[in-house]
């Protein structure tokens, strides 16, 4: 991509993708990880200590404003003619890239190198190509590999007009952590990209950055903490080991400004995904922010649902006015618990939390005995 182009490209917001697209991919990192989800409370719960990633530190991966207005999801009956208007191509040729799994990123891939811009227009067409591919690839991944979601193109034109993906990318990956979790899929989806990336820092296995102003484009040159986790049972032992000392609690060079803890009379924040709601609880990570933790507000809890008209308008106003902390004077830097929140939150869940212990001690038990026979296999042969 030459210089203009990938100017032009920067209008997408998708920028950060050239420098961590690359990134290595940790999946036994993330599959060690989704013992420690709590898919009720949207947590990632190490003994009594809980991070989530929240719209403000994916922003910041991202390289994103989190103060821009967010692009929502459109609900039509068909998104051909939608699709037909982002990419500039007849209708017989949407056609054959769509198939009953969605999009095939792979046609689309193909038609935007094989055809050669004429006109300015073109070329526009030919980067919105390129930008629905790079978000259905590293963003909002679908359960079939080289297909994405239809409902992507609609989103195409907001971004040009300087909208916000980062809600729909939280709300699809926070449901796929529930989905694999609750044993529906072992695929991941919406973008383990940038939950690893929000991981790898939150717990510590990279080291801080040396830069000034952070980028992006910096990641790949932190040098990890802990070379020698190699495997699934690596990652397992070493994140049962942790408590609150061993979250990196701060993450200045993400510079991530004043959180949403709440919408309106709700006990979480809703954000939209591609196809139903999720949901954070921004009050029960306010350590993530410098702030000490207290028990959260009471309010209407969440209930997951498909998006209707209506329900996107209602998640939209609700993140255009949200409650939030009151100012960045309270950042406390001693990422504490208060006493009264130590006792909630040991009554809240330490029952939850004993089984999944329980649980993670077995599944442990049975990656070690796997390894054994790996070994043995090998020694054999």
């Amino acid at each position: 991509m030459d210089f203009v182009s990938r100017n032009n490209f920067n209008s997408f917001k998708l920028h950060s993708l050239f420098s961590i697209k690359g990134v290595r991919r940790e999946w036994d990192l993330l599959r060690a990880s989704f013992n420690f989800w709590d898919p009720e409370d949207h947590v990632f719960r190490f003994h009594l200590d809980e991070i989530c990633p929240t719209i403000e530190e994916f922003s910041a991966i991202l390289d994103i404003d989190q103060h821009l207005p967010f692009a929502v999801p459109v609900l039509k009956r068909s998104y051909h003619e939608t699709l037909c208007e982002v990419l500039g191509l007849p209708l017989p040729i949407v056609m054959k890239m769509l198939e009953s799994r969605g999009l095939n990123l792979r046609l689309l891939l193909e038609e935007a190198q094989t055809k050669v811009p004429n006109s300015v227009l073109e070329s526009h067409k030919k980067l919105s190509a390129l930008a629905m591919a790079f978000i259905g690839e590293f963003l909002l991944s679908s359960p079939h590999s080289e297909f994405a979601d239809v409902r992507i193109s609609t989103l195409i034109p907001q971004l040009l007009q300087g909208k916000s993906i980062v809600p729909i990318i939280l709300a699809e990956t926070l449901n796929g952590l529930d989905a694999v979790v609750r044993g529906e899929t072992s695929i991941l989806l919406g973008s383990p990209l940038v939950l690893q990336l929000w991981l790898m820092d939150r717990l510590a296995l990279v080291n801080p950055p040396t830069v000034a102003i952070y980028k992006p484009k910096h990641y790949r040159t932190r040098s990890l903490t802990r070379p020698d986790l190699q495997s699934e049972k690596d990652f397992l032992v070493d994140l049962c080991r942790r408590t609150g000392k061993h979250i990196r609690w701060s993450c200045p060079w993400w510079q991530c400004g004043l959180p949403i803890l709440r919408s309106p009379g709700r006990d979480h924040v809703s954000v939209f995904g591609l196809r139903s709601n999720s949901f954070y609880r921004g009050d029960r990570v306010f350590r993530q922010f410098g702030l000490r933790q207290h028990i959260p507000a009471e309010g209407v809890p969440h209930a997951q649902k498909d998006l209707t008209p209506q329900l996107i308008t209602k998640i939209e106003r609700n993140l255009t006015h949200p409650t939030k902390a009151d100012s960045m004077s309270s950042r406390t830097k001693s990422f504490l618990m208060s006493d009264s929140y130590k006792t909630w939150i040991t009554e809240k869940v330490w029952i939850r939390e004993a089984k999944r212990t329980d649980e993670r001690k077995k599944y442990l038990k049975s990656l070690r005995k796997e390894s054994k026979k790996k070994r043995k296999r090998e020694q054999d042969s």
